[in-house]
C-alpha cells in the first residue's frame, strides 16, 4: 500500500482459468483491494509485477502441468525475491501440492500456504483479509521525519 495513493494491488498467478476466476472473485470481495491483476503464466506475471507496485501475490505452484515435477510457481517466487521492491512482499501459495509448507516458509519466506481445492472460498477470504489488514495497518510512508543530531567534536 502506497501512502500517496492508498492503493492495494494484488497479483494472481494461476494457469487454470476457472480457478483464476474464482480467486479473482474472492479477492475482489475483500475490503481495500483497488487493483487485481490475473496472469496465467510466469512471463506475463513478471512483466505485470515490474510495471506495477504489487502488495500481495497469490501464486499457484504448478503452472506448467505438462512438465514433469513442475514447480514453476516457486521459481517465479524466487525471481520475485531477487527484486528489491519485492523482497518482503507477502506471497500466498495456493496449490494442490501438500507438504511443502516448511520449505516454502523458509526458502521463499511466503506469508501463507493454502491447499486446493479452495471450496467456497471462506477460508481463503479469511486469510486474505488478515494479510490485507496487516499490509494496510503497516503501510510505509514515502516521507519520514528525521531528528538531526549534530556532533561538533568539542568538549
Amino acid at each position: 500500500m502506497r501512502a500517496e495513493d492508498n492503493t492495494l494491488e494484488v497479483l494472481i498467478l494461476e494457469d487454470k482459468k476457472n480457478t483464476r476466476s474464482a480467486l479473482y472473485n474472492i479477492v475482489s470481495s475483500c475490503d481495500g483491494v483497488t487493483e487485481i491483476y490475473c496472469c496465467s503464466n510466469r512471463k506475463e506475471a513478471y512483466l505485470c509485477a515490474m510495471e506495477h507496485e504489487i502488495d500481495l501475490f497469490l501464486l499457484d505452484i504448478i503452472l506448467e502441468p505438462e512438465e514433469k515435477n513442475d514447480n514453476s510457481g516457486i521459481l517465479f517466487a524466487e525471481k520475485l525475491r531477487s527484486v528489491n521492491k519485492y523482497k518482503l512482499t507477502p506471497i500466498i501459495f495456493i496449490t494442490v501440492l501438500m507438504g511443502l509448507e516448511r520449505e516454502l516458509l523458509k526458502k521463499i519466506h511466503c506469508y501463507d500456504y493454502i491447499e486446493k481445492p479452495i471450496g467456497d472460498g471462506r477460508l481463503l477470504r479469511r486469510h486474505l483479509e488478515e494479510v490485507l489488514d496487516a499490509i494496510s495497518s503497516g503501510k510505509r510512508h514515502e516521507t519520514r521525519e528525521y531528528i538531526p543530531f549534530h556532533y561538533d567534536n568539542t568538549e
